[in-house]
């Protein structure tokens, strides 16, 4: 059973410690982009370990230890963002959250640039991206926030590279990407920004690309084993984990390791999944909603993959189905604004949902 209760005048969602039934997935069915809803589908989510075994040495496949114990987290409502969007890419940036690009109103493509006030709860409009984006990659290295890539106004992936500076509220230009692409996975480590994968001109790729700031140059990493876009990333430890994505609905996981250069594989997602949000909180993978690979389902369900013991273990599920969205971690909450409501690119969210421990 889910028990609801109320903080601060906004609703709430918990689990009971005692739960040991598998938590159900609840997806909404719509016919194609069109928005047009039919009957909810509900799937399991397995509670214990996956169907596939974790491969030789997994239990440090993660370069990390869970340090956070995700058994008791809680939903809340925060500030409503200005617009609703969709297919955004978000960072966190010192104690702000920034949403960037995507869709709104149902038009993809948007120079948009909200940014939120962990401090004060309160969404403020910044500079806009220079050009027309959805599906962008974002990483912050230092004080700088990037946009990388993405799909632009005439709906192919761009190569473009924009550096924020938020003190002086302006963006420049960087070194281009080695090769275009959207819906691309993307993680900092070491100082560098890792973008992986993604849709490219000809399709899904397996490429790995690595900048450095400094030096404003790409240059190319161990590629990763498989091909993928709107996939779910995060950096956990000292590596990046990649999870899901399409096409077919992909259940892999894998781990980039920065000292080796080299990819490793990990329990994979307990249902295939794209178009989700990945964060890295308390030493746990977490991912959240998504949708299926025909867009038609549209999630709720959260997991976390403890790396651990190497188990994926459900959490408390969004409060609504949502897609093509992100999410930012400050100070140990989990900011995920926006989101399709429904499959495809048709329908936006407004809302601002926060995770915590409880």
């Amino acid at each position: 059973m889910l028990f609801n209760r109320y903080v601060d005048g906004h609703p709430r969602w918990t689990l009971p410690s005692t739960l040991t039934v598998p938590l159900a997935l609840s997806a909404l069915l719509v016919t194609g982009c069109g928005g047009s809803t039919g009957d909810p589908r509900q799937t399991a989510i397995a509670t214990s370990r996956p169907s596939a075994p974790a491969v030789q040495g997994a239990p440090t496949a993660s370069g990390a230890t869970a340090t956070t114990n995700l058994q008791h987290v809680v939903w809340r409502r925060g500030a409503d963002l200005p617009v609703a969007v969709s297919e955004t890419g978000v960072t966190a940036l010192g104690k702000d959250i920034h949403v960037l690009g995507g869709y709104v109103s149902g038009r993809a493509h948007s120079t948009t640039h909200l940014v939120f006030a962990t401090t004060t709860g309160r969404w403020r409009t910044a500079a806009p991206l220079p050009r027309r984006l959805d599906h962008v990659g974002v990483a912050v290295v230092g004080n700088t926030l990037f946009a990388i890539g993405g799909y632009d106004a005439s709906g192919h992936p761009a190569s473009t590279v924009y550096a924020y500076d938020s003190a002086a509220d302006t963006w420049s230009t960087r070194a281009p990407l080695p090769l275009a692409r959207s819906a691309a996975a993307v993680g900092v480590l070491k100082g560098q920004i890792h973008l992986v994968g993604g849709k490219g001109p000809r399709g899904d790729v397996t490429e790995h690309d690595v900048f450095d700031p400094a030096a404003n140059r790409w240059t190319a990493a161990a590629p990763m084993p498989i091909a993928r876009d709107h996939s779910a990333s995060a950096v956990v430890g000292d590596r990046l984990l990649v999870a899901g994505g399409r096409p077919r609905n992909l259940n892999r996981v894998q781990s980039y390791d920065p000292t080796t250069n080299a990819w490793s594989e990990l329990p994979p997602l307990p249902q295939g999944r794209s178009s989700f949000a990945g964060a890295s909180l308390g030493g746990n993978f977490l991912v959240l909603g998504g949708e299926d690979d025909s867009e038609s389902a549209v999630l709720t369900s959260v997991g976390a993959l403890n790396p651990t013991t190497q188990t994926w273990l459900p959490l408390t599920p969004l409060p609504q189905g949502l897609q093509g969205m992100q999410g930012a971690v400050v100070d140990g909450r989990l900011y995920l604004p926006g989101g399709g409501p429904s499959a495809g690119g048709v329908v936006q969210s407004a809302r601002l949902y926060i995770l915590e421990t409880a």
